[in-house]
């Protein structure tokens, strides 16, 4: 895991650069993952009983792919989002817009290598990407706290809804342990999202001299992938409410040689399902991210048999040397009939 706007500035070492580089590519992550902090607000994760002891037993997330996420159009929702911002006459590139005059100025040719970029890995967006979904989850003073989301109870987790609440610092680490990436989902149609990407060729506009000092290959480099992963997370407005963020894994385009993956059955389905080890390696910069400095909290949702499964993950968590792990784990009491 790592911050959102890390995701393709890791390789920069000048932190002036690199802060300037986040705030012209990736300036709505960047400014929602400090409000997020700002506020206090942690991530959680709603779940199965299941996939929460095999979170515990084997200290792992499972990443699915893209295409089987509840809402199946939300990639091509992203795609018609960016085409249709492209296809602008005025800010895109397609017709010789804005964005085409930008990229013309960094290096003759650069738009067109942009656009059949974006062509080449459609299909690594809509086949080859892997998510877990997290939510973002209270302050610290709403019911929320006490007792989850109820719309997400309902979405998630069928007749034995668990949700682990997860504390912030792995997701937002400059780190080069895994190339898997944070980002909050947008809630926008491809109109709405128009305005997004005027206002990110307005930035590109204003640093001009900036990206020609950088170079073609870099600058081709950050628009692509920020383009990429804001195709991955852009979302109908309906969900606004679900206050989703998603750790994103695109594997053929970043490959990642700790992000191992398996074949799993899941609900009939067999699929291929990448790993994420919580594990911390210091020396790259990933911490807080073993199960006893992760998990805050796992509440228990609506079920009939909650007693059961507060046994059963206190005493998996016990098990891994959570010392307080009877603690940390409770019963929302909430009286949802299925």
């Amino acid at each position: 895991m790592s911050s959102p706007e890390a995701r393709v500035t890791l390789s920069v070492t000048n932190d002036d650069e690199q802060d300037r580089i986040e705030q012209i590519f990736f300036h709505h992550a960047r400014s929602r993952s400090a409000d997020l902090r700002a506020r206090g607000a942690r991530f959680a994760h709603y779940t199965s009983a299941y996939a929460a002891l095999q979170i515990i037993e084997k200290e792992e997330v499972w990443m699915r792919n893209a295409v089987v996420m509840n809402d199946f159009s939300e990639i091509q929702h992203g795609q018609d989002c960016v085409n249709h911002a492209l296809q602008d006459p005025v800010i895109g590139g397609v017709a010789g817009g804005r964005l085409h005059t930008i990229l013309e100025d960094v290096k003759a040719g650069l738009s067109a290598t942009l656009l059949e970029d974006l062509m080449n890995i459609a299909v690594h967006q809509t086949i080859g990407s892997y998510l877990v979904s997290i939510s973002e989850h209270g302050n610290g003073s709403t019911e929320e706290d006490q007792y989850g989301r109820l719309s997400m109870w309902r979405a998630y987790g069928g007749n034995t809804n668990v949700a682990f609440v997860f504390r912030t610092t792995p997701f937002f680490a400059r780190s080069t342990a895994y190339t898997a990436f944070t980002s909050p989902v947008h809630y926008c149609c491809p109109t709405s999202f128009k305005g997004e990407f005027e206002s990110f060729v307005s930035r590109l506009e204003r640093e001009r001299a900036f990206l020609c000092s950088l170079g073609g290959e870099e600058v081709r480099m950050y628009v692509t992938n920020a383009l990429h992963f804001a195709i991955l997370s852009l979302k109908h407005p309906g969900f606004r409410e679900e206050r989703e963020w998603r750790v994103i894994h695109s594997p053929s385009l970043m490959p990642s040689p700790r992000i191992r993956y398996d074949i799993e059955t899941i609900n009939g389905v067999p699929q291929r399902v990448y790993k994420l080890p919580l594990m911390n390696f210091p020396e790259e910069g990933l911490i807080g991210a073993t199960l006893p400095e992760l998990i805050e909290e796992i509440i228990i949702g609506p079920t009939a048999t909650p007693w059961p499964i507060y046994e059963a993950l206190a005493s998996k968590l016990e098990a891994k040397g959570m010392q307080d792990a009877w603690r940390r784990v409770r019963i929302s009491n909430i009286p949802l009939r299925r």
